[in-house]
């Protein structure tokens, strides 16, 4: 497999949430969108997300409550979410895949306690051959983007 360089500058990726605090028992959903910046059909795509710390060390602070979008498929192991896009995603065309997470009490509270919360996503997908049949693709993902970061408020 290859990688290939004339695409490599445009953005394909791009993260958002639909809040950046919460108490418990509310619920944030965060959106991962690929959009083909490649001259031919996408026709392979994996996704996954996963929490940072100090939210993978605890099992007391979220809960997984769905995960959707324009999906084949998606599942959800513990607080880690892998999705797989619908294919063919023809060149210019977009897919957006869904995470929703609800905070939890918290089972010893410290009154006015955040709790900081991030997401390392990570996409990759196949968009061609070469002449010897491999394929093309691309990968990546910004560890703890922005868009992604948090607080849950005690």
């Amino acid at each position: 497999m290859t990688t290939s360089p004339a695409s490599a500058a445009e953005r394909w990726d791009t993260y958002s949430a639909d809040r950046s605090t919460i108490r418990p028992g509310e619920t944030f959903t965060i959106t991962m969108t690929l959009t083909n910046s490649e001259t031919t059909d996408i026709s392979f795509v994996y996704e996954y997300v996963e929490p940072l710390w100090p939210l993978n060390t605890t099992t007391n602070r979220i809960t997984v409550t769905g995960c959707g979008g324009d999906v084949a498929d998606c599942t959800v192991s513990g607080l880690t979410a892998k999705f797989h896009p619908r294919v063919p995603i023809a060149p210019g065309d977009s897919r957006s895949v869904t995470l929703t997470v609800q905070a939890l009490p918290a089972s010893s509270p410290t009154p006015g306690e955040i709790v900081s919360t991030g997401w390392n996503p990570y996409i990759y997908y196949e968009y061609d051959r070469t002449p010897t049949g491999s394929f093309l693709y691309r990968h990546g993902g910004p560890f703890n983007p922005t868009e992604l970061q948090g607080r849950i408020l005690y």
